[in-house]
Order: structure tokens, then C-alpha cells, then sequence
């Protein structure tokens, strides 16, 4: 018996792994009272995650709910606080701990506690490391909510430098997380891929059930996918129509993947709305690099054939729309 502990422990723990990536939070729940007393820290994370995670589903994360969100959230902030603590780090569950109580904070409408939790866990440094997709999800989420904490909070100095550095870290928050988010779902698609691929192998090519990914698998996270829409809204409200620009295309032009589909379409049509109604000819600027607009005439021609094409973009999204 003592020499299938260890199997039956990695079993446990590639299970709870499964249901955390497919969002099964009541079987992560279930599996996670299985762990060893030992591993408390791992055992309050795990619960903690399951709680947020099955109450975001249920309630989104808006300011009419947050008083919902200060009750119901209790219990989940016990388990997480547990994980930030001298055990939770020996056990590699405190950086974790922290982001996910830098997402209650927000929840709860708590910014400025968001904010810190994410200072502890240095989340800028976190994404030079080399990433499980759960965590890439989760610090997508976290660069997402620190970026709209940042909007709910004024810049602290009053100077010009101080709130360009304001909206510099804002929009830097968003990119990163729109990167993170579509990284996330490009690396569920070759999983995805790789799992067909061997179902197949297994069953000699028959026509069983073929592995299916769950919604959570191919959708965006929530905050993630309104960080993508905030993004451009924000800069333009803030008059960086190009930088605005820029953000559309960099998004646009990332690797498709399953669950960015419908994001790209309102993302085009929103694109095309900027250049129809904000952006003058001498003051477009060309995608293309290497594609030279030093004159005037042809900077304004090139601006004319963009407008039609935009133009005839708008009347498909709105018929596919319909």
C-alpha cells in the first residue's frame, strides 16, 4: 500500500490540474480535500480559486455587484490569505495567492488593495518566465485588472510627467494582457490539436468521440476580453487616435486562434468606425513599414482607398451581425 501512495498523490494532483483548466471548480473542490494535511497552503489555494472562479460565473465583475461580491466573498479570502504566508511560498502557492486576491480586491471594488497585492507578487517580472497555461491565464487577468484599477484611481502626482506615466502604465497593462489572453487560447488550440491527434492514434482512426474543448477553454477570460475593448476606447478618449490605431492592428494581426473570432469582429468594426469618423488623410498612417507616404497626394489616395475599404467592411459586419 505504501508504494502506491505516491502514484495514487500524482494521480490527485494531474486530476485537479485537468478540472482547474476545464473550470470544473465543484470537482477541483472535491479533489482538493483528497491532498495530504501536509499541504494546507495548496489545499486553502485550491479552494479559494474554485470559490472566485464558481462566483464569477455566476455574478460578473460590475460595479452594481459589488456588495454582493463583499458577502459572498468572504470565505474565498480566508482560504487565499492562507496562501500568502511563509508555508504558501515553500509551497509555491503565494504568487498565485496574490494575484488571485488582487482579483477579489477588484471584485469587491477594493482598487488600491488590488494594486498591492499585485506590487507583492511582482507581476511584471512574472512574465519572463516560462508559463503553465493556467498561470498565463490568470496573470492576463491580473495585468487586465491592474490596468482598470489604474483608470479607477487618479495618477497620484498632478505634474503632466506624472500622468503620462499614468497612461503609459495603463496602456501597457492592456496590451500585455491582450498578448497573454490570445497566447492563452493559441496554446488550448495546439493542445487541442495534439490531443486529437492521439485520440486518433489510439483508436486506429474509428469515429469515437473526439476531444472537445470546454468554454472556458476557447473564450477569453471576462476581464481580459473588456482590457482588449477598453484598450483603444481608452487612448482615444485620452486623444492617441494612432496609438489607438496601433492597438487594433497589433491585436488583429496576432495568430487566430478558437474563442477570438467574435473579439476580431468587434475589434474590425471598431477600427473601421476610427478611421471612418476620427482620422483625416494627412494624418493617417500606413500599416506597412516599408510602404513610404512622404507625399501628400499619395498619403491622402492611400487614406480614400482605406476609407472604401472600411466602408464596404462596415456593411459586412452589420449584415453578418444581423
Amino acid at each position: 500500500m505504501a508504494g502506491k501512495t505516491p502514484k495514487g498523490k500524482i494521480v490527485v494532483e494531474n486530476d485537479i490540474e485537468k478540472n482547474r483548466e476545464e473550470g470544473n471548480w465543484n470537482r477541483v473542490i472535491e479533489l482538493a480535500d483528497l491532498l495530504i494535511k501536509s499541504k494546507r497552503p495548496l489545499h486553502c489555494f485550491l479552494l479559494g480559486e474554485a470559490k472566485l472562479e464558481s462566483y464569477l460565473e455566476r455574478n460578473l465583475p460590475l460595479d452594481k455587484n459589488i456588495e454582493k461580491a463583499r458577502l459572498e466573498l468572504v470565505e474565498c479570502t480566508n482560504y487565499l490569505r492562507e496562501t500568502i504566508t511563509e508555508d504558501g511560498d515553500k509551497c509555491g502557492v503565494a504568487l498565485d495567492g496574490h494575484l488571485l486576491l488582487g482579483k477579489v480586491q477588484y471584485t469587491i471594488g477594493d482598487y488600491e488593495g488590488a494594486l498591492k497585492h499585485f506590487i507583492e507578487a511582482d507581476l511584471q517580472g512574472l512574465t519572463e518566465k516560462t508559463l503553465a497555461p493556467r498561470s498565463i491565464r490568470i496573470i492576463a487577468e491580473s495585468f487586465a485588472i491592474k490596468g482598470m484599477c489604474l483608470e479607477k484611481i487618479s495618477p497620484i502626482s498632478g505634474s503632466k510627467y506624472g500622468h503620462v506615466e499614468w497612461l503609459e502604465q495603463i496602456k501597457h497593462c492592456y496590451e500585455v494582457a491582450g498578448d497573454l489572453g490570445f497566447l492563452y487560447l493559441q496554446h488550448q488550440d495546439k493542445q487541442h490539436t495534439s490531443n486529437i491527434f492521439i485520440s486518433s492514434s489510439t483508436t486506429g482512426g474509428s469515429h469515437s468521440p473526439q476531444p472537445t474543448m470546454t468554454h472556458r477553454q476557447n473564450h477569453l477570460s471576462v476581464f481580459v476580453e473588456t482590457a482588449i475593448l477598453r484598450a483603444p476606447l481608452f487612448l482615444i478618449d485620452h486623444g492617441k487616435l494612432l496609438e489607438a490605431m496601433s492597438f487594433y492592428r497589433n491585436m488583429l494581426s496576432s495568430v487566430e486562434a478558437n474563442g477570438t473570432h467574435i473579439i476580431r469582429l468587434v475589434l474590425c468594426r471598431q477600427l473601421a468606425e476610427l478611421l471612418l469618423r476620427r482620422v483625416t488623410g494627412l494624418s493617417y498612417t500606413s500599416p506597412v513599414g516599408k510602404l513610404r507616404l512622404n507625399y501628400p497626394f499619395v498619403k491622402i489616395q492611400s487614406f480614400f482607398i482605406i476609407m472604401i475599404f472600411c466602408k464596404c467592411c462596415m456593411d459586412f459586419i452589420i449584415r453578418i451581425e444581423k
